[in-house]
């Protein structure tokens, strides 16, 4: 599996509704993390990250064609953070789940979502929250009805049907999809990290820093933030 698809209806120019099935992406997140094991997610919480790739994939339409999302979601009771990004641009995606120790005053689920603009670097975040008492299974749902509000895209609601994951748009409730163009576009799941890449980061910092990093060890294991691809960098892969 090397793909998955978001499917969309549009009727000149308005998006209708977007789902996607969520057996296909959770396929390319498996078959990334079996060959390159990073971390296991725990079983109670692996369809809230199902979910959160689901939905973030269905948003893909609506986003601008040159930006990327990343969706950030804490969850204190599960002590688990949960990550996908979604790039417009290249069409790819990549998703983790990992354990996390909240502090005692984190206790609801909170959702950050930052967009960057590919081509004016422009960046905006919206932080939302969870209402006390929400069930594990309706969190997600809640938390991005909070975010399409204060996106002002108060039309905007999630259905699920199995394993079809969408959002639709209730103000063009008129168009149902049949008259108007079916569409189909297929993201990949890939982090665009690599070796190089990481070993840049270290370039950018005081050689003073750098040395005192590897004082005492001359490999260090690397844990890329947005896949959790781990390299071994050595001292001279940043000379």
């Amino acid at each position: 599996m090397s793909s998955a698809t978001v499917k969309f209806a549009e009727k000149e120019g308005e998006i209708s509704f977007s789902e996607v099935n969520s057996v296909d992406f959770m396929g390319l997140y498996l078959d990334f993390y079996v060959q390159n094991p990073v971390e296991a997610v725990p079983k109670e919480c692996f369809p809230n990250l199902k979910k959160l790739i689901s939905l973030a994939a269905s948003y893909l339409p609506l986003m601008p064609p040159d930006w990327s999302f990343a969706w950030n979601v804490s969850m204190p009771l599960q002590k688990r953070k949960l990550f996908c990004c979604i790039d417009a641009e290249y069409l790819t995606f990549v998703a983790r789940s990992h354990s996390w120790n909240p502090s005692p005053f984190e206790k609801n689920p909170r959702m950050s979502v930052q967009m960057v603009s590919g081509v004016s670097g422009m960046e905006s975040v919206t932080t939302v929250d969870c209402e006390e008492n929400v069930p594990s299974d309706k969190i997600l749902n809640a938390l991005f009805k909070k975010f399409f509000i204060e996106e002002s895209q108060n039309g905007l609601e999630i259905y699920e049907n199995g394993e079809i994951f969408g959002i639709r748009d209730t103000l063009l409730e008129d168009f149902d999809g049949n008259d108007g163009q079916i569409k189909e576009v297929e993201l990949k799941f890939k982090c665009g990290c690599t070796k190089s890449k990481i070993a840049d980061v270290f370039k950018r910092m005081a050689k003073n820093d750098v040395d005192f990093l590897f004082e005492s060890d001359q490999v260090l294991s690397v844990e890329c933030p947005r896949c959790g691809q781990k390299y071994r960098i050595k001292r001279d892969d940043v000379r």
